[in-house]
C-alpha cells in the first residue's frame, strides 16, 4: 500500500473591505489572503475601490503594499484629519495674591490659612480680571475631503451680580474696580468689599455694622459688635465683644474674655467670634469662635469653646508655645496643639470626626441634582419628539430649548463636582487626627467619631486616630 495523498487546499482568492472611521476621519483596510493558488488583490483595485466609494485624500500605499503581502485587519490606509475642539473661554486673574472665598484642600483635607499675609486693596478704576475668549478649535477632514464640523470653546462671561466692580467701558471683557476696597475672587467673577477703617470700636463709634471689610486701627472693647459680610480685622486686641464675619476675622493680639463675668443685664459675658472663613489670633482665653474654615492660635487658647469646620491648630512652627488647655475644640479633620492640657489638670475635650453638616450639605446635593436631571430628561425628551416633527415648532422655541439643555448640563456638572468634593471631606473626616506635638496631660478627654480616651496620667505627646478596625489608637 502505498502512503496516503495530502489534503488538497481550497483555492480561494485574496479578498478584501474598506472601511471608514465613524466620523470618517480615517480608512481602514482588511484583507484576507489567498489559499490554494488563488489570485491575490492588486494594490491598484484596492485604490480603485476606494476612489469609487468618493475617498480623494492620498492613500498610504506602502501600507496597502503590505497588508496585501500579509494580511491584516483595520489597517489604515487613508488619512482625514480629526476634529480639534475648541478650548473653552476662562477667566484670567489680573492681582496677584488676592483672596479666594473657598478653600482649596490638600490630599489630607487640610488649608493653611494662618498665613494671610498683606491686604491687598484697589481703588476705582484698577483692573482685576479678564476674559479670555474660547478658541474656535480646528475643523477635521474627511477621507472623502468634506469637512468634519468643531465644537467650539464655550464662552464665559461675567455675572451680573457682582459688588463693587464694573465692567470696563471700552472693553467688555475687562473687569474693574468701581470702588476702593479688598478684592475677593468668587464663582466667575471677583468682587471689592469695601473697607471700613476705624480707630477702636467703644462707646464713642458704637456698634459697627458693615457690608463689606472692617478694618480695627485698635482695639474692640467690652460690650462692643463688629458684624460685616467681608473679613474683619483687628490690630489691637477683642474683649468681651462679638465679632461676626462672612469672610476672616484676624485678631492680631488676643482675644481676652471675662470668665464668669454678667452684663448690666445679668447674661454672661464672652467674647464672641463668628466669621464663615478663617480665625486667626495671637492668643484667645474665655472665647468662643466658630469658623467655617479653620482656627489658628499662634500661641495659647485657654478655657475656650472652639468650633471649626475643617482644623485648628494651636501653636505655630518652631514656637516653643501651643497649649490648648481647659474648654472644648471640635473640628471635622483635625486639632493639633503643642500641649494639650496643663499641670493644673483642667478638663480639656477635643473631638474630631463626621461633620453632620456633611452630610446635610450631601443631601442637598442629591436633591438637586434629582430636580436638574429630571429637567435634563424633559428638555431632552422634548428635543427628540420635535426632530421627527420637523417645523411643528418655531425657531425660538426650538433654540430655548437648546438653550435650557446647555443650562441643565452645566448645572448637574456643577453639582456633580460639589458632591465628589463632599464625599471626600467625608472620607477625608475618616482620617481625623488629634496631634499632641510634647504632652497629653491628666483631664484630658480625646473623641474621635465614637471612640474617646480618657487620659489618667500625664503622658508623651503623639497622635490620636482610628485604626484599621475602627479603633482608637494612640502612635
Amino acid at each position: 500500500m502505498g502512503n496516503p495523498a495530502p489534503p488538497t487546499t481550497v483555492r480561494s482568492d485574496g479578498k478584501f473591505s474598506l472601511h471608514p472611521a465613524t466620523d470618517l476621519s480615517a480608512l481602514y483596510l482588511s484583507y484576507t489572503l489567498p489559499t490554494g493558488g488563488g489570485s491575490p488583490v492588486l494594490p491598484e483595485t484596492v485604490i480603485g475601490a476606494a476612489k469609487s466609494h468618493g475617498v480623494t485624500v492620498e492613500l498610504d500605499v506602502a501600507a496597502i503594499n503590505k497588508t496585501l503581502l500579509e494580511g491584516g485587519t483595520n489597517v489604515r490606509v487613508g488619512y482625514g484629519r480629526a476634529p480639534v475642539p475648541g478650548a473653552d473661554g476662562r477667566f484670567e486673574i489680573l492681582i496677584d495674591n488676592m483672596k479666594k472665598r473657598s478653600p482649596h484642600l490638600d490630599e489630607h483635607g487640610l488649608a493653611d490659612f494662618r498665613d494671610l499675609g498683606a491686604i491687598v486693596t484697589v481703588k476705582p478704576g484698577d483692573p482685576l480680571m479678564r476674559i479670555v475668549e474660547p478658541a474656535a478649535g480646528v475643523p477635521g477632514l474627511t477621507v472623502t475631503g468634506k469637512e468634519i464640523p468643531v465644537k467650539p470653546g464655550k464662552s464665559v462671561s461675567f455675572p451680573p451680580e457682582l459688588e463693587g466692580v464694573t465692567v470696563a467701558p471700552a472693553d467688555p471683557h475687562l473687569l474693574v474696580a468701581a470702588i476702593a476696597g479688598c478684592p475677593v475672587v468668587t464663582k466667575n467673577g471677583v468682587m471689592v468689599e469695601a473697607i471700613c477703617h476705624v480707630n477702636n470700636v467703644d462707646l464713642h463709634t458704637g456698634n459697627i455694622t458693615y457690608d463689606g471689610g472692617v478694618h480695627v486701627a485698635g482695639d474692640v472693647h467690652s460690650g462692643m459688635t463688629v458684624k460685616a459680610t467681608g473679613d474683619i480685622v483687628v490690630e489691637g486686641t477683642v474683649e468681651d465683644a462679638l465679632l461676626e464675619a462672612g469672610g476672616d476675622v484676624t485678631v492680631k493680639y488676643g482675644i481676652m474674655g471675662s470668665e464668669g463675668d454678667e452684663d448690666a443685664t445679668g447674661n454672661k459675658m464672652h467674647a464672641t467670634i463668628k466669621c464663615g472663613g478663617s480665625c486667626t489670633v495671637k492668643f484667645a482665653q474665655d472665647a468662643h469662635i466658630f469658623a467655617g474654615n479653620g482656627i489658628f492660635i499662634h500661641e495659647a487658647a485657654m478655657q475656650c469653646e472652639l468650633s471649626a469646620a475643617h482644623q485648628i491648630i494651636v501653636g505655630s512652627k518652631g514656637s516653643s508655645k501651643g497649649e490648648l488647655i481647659g474648654g472644648i475644640a471640635r473640628a471635622t479633620m483635625l486639632v493639633q496643639a503643642r500641649d494639650i492640657g496643663s499641670d493644673d489638670h483642667p478638663r480639656t475635650v477635643v473631638i474630631v470626626g463626621n461633620d453632620k453638616d456633611l452630610y446635610e450639605r450631601l443631601h442637598e446635593c442629591n436633591r438637586m441634582h434629582t430636580i436638574a436631571d429630571n429637567k435634563f430628561a424633559d428638555v431632552l425628551m422634548f428635543l427628540g419628539s420635535a426632530k421627527k416633527t420637523p417645523g411643528k415648532f418655531s425657531p425660538e422655541t426650538m433654540a430655548k430649548a437648546e438653550t435650557d439643555r446647555v443650562a441643565f448640563l452645566a448645572e448637574i456638572a456643577e453639582i456633580t463636582a460639589e458632591t465628589l468634593q463632599i464625599k471626600k471631606e467625608i472620607d477625608l473626616a475618616q482620617q481625623a487626627q488629634v496631634v499632641a506635638e510634647k504632652r497629653v496631660f491628666a483631664g484630658a478627654e480625646i473623641r474621635i467619631g465614637q471612640r474617646h480616651y480618657e487620659a489618667e496620667q500625664d503622658r508623651e505627646g503623639g497622635v490620636f486616630k482610628l485604626g484599621h478596625k475602627g479603633e482608637l489608637v494612640f502612635d
